[in-house]
């Protein structure tokens, strides 16, 4: 074959896998900064986990720092590194936050390894916790969930919690939802979610509920939530807050997520089956939404053996 107009020939390329491609490559190591590795590998993560796994990298970093005159590198991490910061710092902190802590530098050198820009993975020797389930301490009656909700200061944040429970939606879920999300329907209205690995779900709601929601219109915003100082989508901080104060004005220990927790496990305890619970709530696998029901559905069976 030739070009055509400069009649030179042209040599014909073999295929190429673009899943070889590895995400680096063949400059020097030296010139990849710690930085931009992270960002490689936290590409596309939704903005909460990015957040929360480069806290727990650079705190990695810091400590492994500490005493030292120059600066040690991801490259240089050891398996001694590790497992000296696990037990000098990550086993003084409450399991969950081990947890993640541990599955964050997995992750990272398991991109690292894959990428080839380390040869040797030393987090592989690390070992995830297993987390005690704590799925009953979030458990919250239908009165408490209406005690909580009484103590909103607003009717948006009163509406806000109503939908929290009513949908099971996660409160990132909720503080993102605007009014382009919400389709009217003849019993009601159609909430698309957008949610968590990136999956979107649809979950329908009555005629009641989205009245509330109508009634928020006035506050002129595109999003069904907005934050009162700065116009914009509320914070998931600030939601977390809201539900905090009112739940602890109500005497009640809870947060955001025992709202979502309280809307399944009701749900079950009302004969709703696992795979309806698990798309509205947007389960990856029905053995999450299954967690919720032995929560609370669990039969005594020692009973059998009283004497009657």
């Amino acid at each position: 074959m030739r070009d055509i107009q400069t009649n030179v020939a042209l040599t014909t390329l073999d295929y190429i896998d673009a899943t070889e491609v590895t995400i680096l490559s063949d400059e020097p190591e030296e010139s990849y900064e710690d930085s931009t590795l992270i960002g490689v590998w936290l590409h596309d993560t939704p903005a909460d986990t990015r957040r929360a796994y480069e806290r727990e990298i650079y705190t990695l970093l810091n400590y492994l720092d500490a005493g030292r005159t120059d600066r040690k590198r991801l490259r240089d991490v050891s398996l001694v590194d590790l497992q000296q910061y696990d037990t000098s710092v990550l086993r003084g902190k409450a399991p969950a936050s081990r947890a993640r802590a541990i599955a964050a530098t997995r992750s990272l050198y398991k991109t690292l390894t894959l990428g080839r820009y380390i040869t040797f993975n030393p987090a592989a020797f690390l070992k995830t916790p297993k987390l005690e389930e704590t799925q009953t301490e979030r458990y919250l009656t239908p009165e408490q969930v209406e005690a909580i909700t009484a103590q909103a200061k607003t009717q948006r944040d009163r509406t806000m919690m109503n939908l929290m429970y009513f949908t099971g939606m996660r409160v990132s879920e909720v503080v993102a939802l605007t009014w382009k999300d919400i389709t009217p329907s003849p019993s009601g209205a159609t909430i698309k979610v957008f949610g968590k690995g990136s999956k979107t779900r649809y979950i329908y709601i009555d005629e009641e509920l989205t009245q509330e929601l109508n009634a928020l219109h006035g506050l002129g915003a595109d999003c069904v939530f907005p934050s009162g100082k700065t116009g914009k989508c509320m914070t998931t901080t600030q939601a977390q807050r809201i539900v905090v104060d009112a739940a602890a004005k109500a005497g009640i220990d809870a947060s955001p997520h025992y709202f979502r927790h309280a809307h399944i496990s009701h749900l079950w305890q009302a004969g709703v089956t696992g795979p309806e619970i698990r798309d509205e709530a947007g389960h990856a696998n029905i053995a999450t939404t299954s967690k919720y029901a032995h929560s609370v559905s669990g039969k005594a069976l020692g009973s059998v053996l009283r004497r009657k």
